[in-house]
């Protein structure tokens, strides 16, 4: 799971900022922002509105309008919805804060700018908010690898409810399972997210459970894996105990 490029391009299609963050995308920039001229043409006339997301082949564009501006993320479709939307209000927020006059911007002109460089890899990374909590976060990732080291569990995931992946060492088909599950909930407006629970095919137990902590503001979901001959109510003991001890850290 990969964002391979951001971009941010002038309602007229021209490109005034990019970056790539992988090898596994090669395209030529000055092909690309004509197809994305022709995709908001088409919204615009056609279907009378703002395309957000456009999906093609194993790739995902998600877009963002901020008055003049289109900020873009291309990633792999497995990439949390929910993660990309957060990203793209981070770095739009961003941008606004450190080019206060954009009348100043100029249609042709391509941001050259080392601090706002910085700060899109730091939001596009999801760094920033590991490292302003980071003994915090530490401590729990030392709790699932004890209890793996153990072998309690399988496997863990922690993630943030802006779609932040804390820490896995789950398989990519549960972990993008549970950020569907985190995503679909906090889009529609759900925010109750009441313990859950299925099996896999070949046994093995996924527990889930939404970890408050008001005082941090540190609401995250915690996914657990374990083997399929731990009983259902060790499992969900087990889960229960885990959340107990991050609340009390």
């Amino acid at each position: 799971m990969e964002v391979h490029s951001f971009f941010i391009l002038n309602l007229s299609g021209a490109c005034i900022y990019h970056r790539n963050f992988s090898q596994l995308i090669d395209y030529e920039i000055n092909f690309l922002t004509p197809f994305f001229s022709a995709i908001f043409s088409f919204a615009e006339q056609v279907i009378s509105g703002k395309i957000e997301v456009l999906e093609m082949s194993n790739l995902r564009f998600t877009f963002k309008i901020v008055g003049n501006y289109i900020f873009t993320l291309l990633s792999d479709q497995k990439v949390s919805l929910l993660f990309l939307k957060t990203r793209l209000e981070k770095i739009s927020d961003t941008f606004k804060d450190m080019f206060l006059d954009l009348k100043d911007l100029k249609d042709y002109q391509e941001l050259d700018n080392p601090e706002f460089d910085n700060q899109v890899i730091s939001i596009l990374s999801g760094q920033e908010e590991i490292i302003k909590k980071k003994e915090f976060y530490t401590k729990i990732i030392k709790l699932f690898k004890e209890y793996m080291f153990q072998n309690e569990i399988v496997g863990a995931a922690a993630l943030s409810t802006d779609g932040n992946i804390i820490y896995t060492s789950l398989p990519d088909d549960i972990l993008v399972r549970s950020l569907k599950e985190l995503e679909i909930r906090f889009m529609t407006g759900v925010i109750e997210f009441p313990e859950s629970y299925y099996s896999l095919s070949n046994g093995q137990k996924v527990f889930s459970k939404m970890v408050k902590i008001p005082k941090k503001k540190s609401d995250f979901l915690i996914v657990l894996l374990f083997e399929k001959s731990v009983p259902l109510g060790m499992a969900e003991l087990t889960l229960n105990t885990v959340a107990r001890k991050i609340r009390s850290i």
